[in-house]
């Protein structure tokens, strides 16, 4: 049974919901994940994580599933969905570490 997302919640929480209940659970069935980094006006920049944070099509899946997700519930009062790389900072500092390492 799906979970019933309030209308009159505010945008923010409407998305937060929507990612949650709709979008999270068919990510976490392929071993991924995400979450929403931030909102700024209508556009809700995302990221990924587990399985999903390392994959090739995730350009693809932020199309297909999250924004599709999202724009089934809000339709046009969604903006654009988009993807923040980023890279863990623990594996940035071993890069820099290798790197500057004197030979």
């Amino acid at each position: 049974m799906k979970a019933k997302i309030e209308s009159s919640s505010s945008f923010e929480e409407r998305v937060r919901e929507i990612v949650l209940y709709r979008v999270r659970p068919h990510l976490l069935e392929h071993g991924g994940d995400l979450s929403v980094r931030e909102i700024r006006g209508r556009d809700v920049g995302i990221v990924f994580s587990g399985a999903c944070g390392a994959c090739p099509a995730a350009q693809i899946t932020v199309e297909q599933v999250v924004e599709k997700g999202l724009r089934r519930e809000l339709g046009d009062k969604l903006g654009r969905v988009y993807l923040i790389n980023e890279t863990d900072e623990g594996l940035l500092a071993f890069a820099r570490k290798l790197l500057n390492r004197k030979r």
